[in-house]
């Protein structure tokens, strides 16, 4: 990637050690580095060495940032979510005993804070040289690399040092808080952040598609909105998803909206369950006995195609088998439900976001 005065690229491994040693003058005043490094004496060097670590680290993806006259000028770095746990250990051992219990306490915490949602990438790091600071360094680091993820459809995850602001860097791309605060000091704070592929998202028919899953041969597509106001079952009784009014209808009625090539595609078509929601738009069970209610609710909201929030119904029965569980209009998941028959109305809109399993040969988009 190539802009006017600087190109980004990926690391070499023989820059490694000039990229942490930048990563350790961007973050030396941080508020959250002084809390891990006490020592102004000291800070520099731990930090460097535990961006070493990283970006020796299996799977790690970094990039710099390059002027022709002024050599690197920005890294990134980015690790999966399942790196190797052995380099725990070792930035532990890199950062000495009197720093290894703040970065001891930051894993900790990062891993009961990150996302259920696999796979996803996670943003360790990145920083500009401070002469070059203003210049758009930064953001086309954070470009680079989201647009190669976007392409292959995999979420980011990072832990910001600085409050969440929707329209700061991270907000304009995307990035929306999730999981708890953790918080180590009154300043020492970190603030978790999400956000989906942006290439998770196709046309396919006549209607737009979030991807949820790519197992190679297939897509798992959700509906981007609640398609159609409609009841889950006709009548108020007793009945399962086989059995359901609405499973009927999917299979038969709205697939007809799809031409015969597309139909030959799509092996099957259904509504999510609600742990289906919970393992591809985020959250978990809390032991509630009514609501899902937590941090993912903004990942679960669902507008229809009027653009006006709308509840949608999942295949999970609610507290009996005449009520079923649905997705409220702000993001949280009803355990208990409602009733199978549930009108929708002005001013209580519920109605069907269809899931399907679409097979991959051909073009989609």
């Amino acid at each position: 990637m190539k802009t006017k005065n600087f190109t980004i690229r990926p690391m070499n491994a023989s820059e490694i050690e000039q990229a942490a040693n930048l990563l350790a003058c961007a973050y030396y005043d941080d508020v959250f580095f002084k809390w891990c490094v006490d020592d102004d004496n000291e800070r520099h060097a731990i930090v460097a060495g535990y961006y070493q670590v990283y970006l020796r680290s299996r799977g790690c993806m970094a990039h710099v940032a390059e002027s022709s006259d002024m050599g690197i000028i920005g890294a990134s770095v980015w690790l999966p979510h399942d790196c190797d746990a052995g380099i725990y250990e070792e930035i532990e051992r890199v950062v000495g005993a009197s720093s290894a219990p703040m970065f001891r306490a930051v894993a900790e915490k990062s891993h009961l804070s990150e996302p259920p949602m696999k796979p996803f990438y996670q943003l360790v790091g990145f920083g500009t040289s401070k002469q070059t600071r203003r210049m758009g360094v930064g953001r086309a680091l954070l470009e680079y690399c989201l647009n190669i993820l976007d392409e292959a459809g995999i979420p980011t995850y990072l832990e910001a040092s600085t409050p969440y602001t929707g329209g700061g860097i991270y907000g304009k791309f995307g990035y929306q808080p999730v999981g708890e605060l953790m918080v180590f000091t009154d300043n020492a704070v970190l603030h978790p952040l999400w956000r989906p592929a942006k290439a998770g998202s196709i046309n396919f028919g006549e209607f737009s598609w979030r991807v949820l899953f790519d197992d190679g041969a297939s897509l798992l597509l959700l509906a981007e909105n609640v398609l159609e106001l409609k009841k889950y079952h006709d009548t108020f009784e007793k009945i399962t998803w086989d059995g359901s009014d609405i499973k009927k209808y999917l299979n038969n009625e709205f697939l007809t909206k799809f031409s015969a090539d597309e139909q030959n595609r799509i092996t099957e078509i259904f509504l999510l369950s609600v742990e289906e929601v919970l393992e591809y738009l985020g959250g978990a069970h809390t032991g509630g006995k009514f609501y899902v209610d937590d941090s993912f609710n903004s990942l679960r909201a669902a507008s229809y195609i009027d653009t006006m929030p709308c509840r949608w119904y999942l295949r999970t029965p609610g507290s009996t088998n005449d009520f079923i569980a649905v997705v409220m209009i702000d993001g949280r998941i009803s355990i208990c439900g409602d009733f199978v028959n549930r009108e929708s109305t002005e001013l209580f809109k519920v109605g069907m976001r269809p899931a399907m399993w679409v097979k991959k040969w051909g073009e989609l988009l």
